[in-house]
């Protein structure tokens, strides 16, 4: 299950106050600050069948490696983000560009997977292209990690700019989680983003 509040970023300059504030230096972790590119393929039928089906299949190259994602039983709200996840190592870089169902074979999902898409042909509908820059940080009561997307989707021969905060949960109390992302959001003027990457990229052929 990933649980995370995502909040939409209208200032760019406000990502540096971020990460420079002092309340969030002292409980961040020492060394985990990363920057990271990311390049995201999203596949689905030609009909959409996955995504009517609340299903968002995703191979992301994270800076060196590369992970298959599968994403199903979502709902956001308030920024508040909620669904099923899974993610695999996927060694074959061509999976970015040819999808293929059996990376996930090792779990339950895989079966349904096949059977959503039946003798349809899977294509590539999105692609999305962001630097993220990320700390890991602990309260005391939550780890989570805390990260700033920026960067663009490219859909339907369209393309859209992607500029979002997320704090993602780890590991301890979701309350915790919540007052902290309600902090982050007053002192930064910070509105919730209800839309994944994905449904932005979506709203593009709209």
């Amino acid at each position: 299950m990933e649980i995370e509040l995502k909040y939409h970023i209208g200032d760019s300059d406000v990502i540096d106050r971020i990460f420079s504030d002092e309340k969030i230096v002292a409980i961040t972790d020492r060394n985990s600050e990363e920057t990271i590119e990311m390049q995201a393929a999203y596949f689905d039928t030609e009909d959409r069948r996955l995504s009517r089906e609340g299903v968002a299949f995703r191979v992301r190259r994270e800076g060196s490696r590369i992970i298959g994602t599968l994403k199903w039983n979502g709902h956001s709200e308030d920024g508040m983000h909620e669904r099923e996840e899974i993610n695999v190592p996927v060694l074959d870089e061509s999976k970015l560009t040819e999808p293929d169902v059996d990376i996930f074979r090792q779990s339950g999902m895989c079966s349904r997977l096949k059977e959503l898409i039946g003798e349809r042909r899977l294509i590539r509908v999105m692609e999305i292209r962001f630097l993220r820059r990320q700390i890991r940080i602990d309260t005391g009561k939550a780890i989570c990690e805390l990260s700033a997307d920026t960067g663009k989707v490219f859909c339907g021969g369209k393309s859209g700019p992607i500029s979002e905060l997320e704090v993602e949960l780890y590991s301890g109390s979701r309350q915790e989680m919540e007052s902290f992302g309600a902090e982050l959001a007053e002192k930064f003027g910070l509105e919730p983003e209800n839309r994944s990457k994905f449904r932005q990229g979506l709203e593009l052929l709209h």
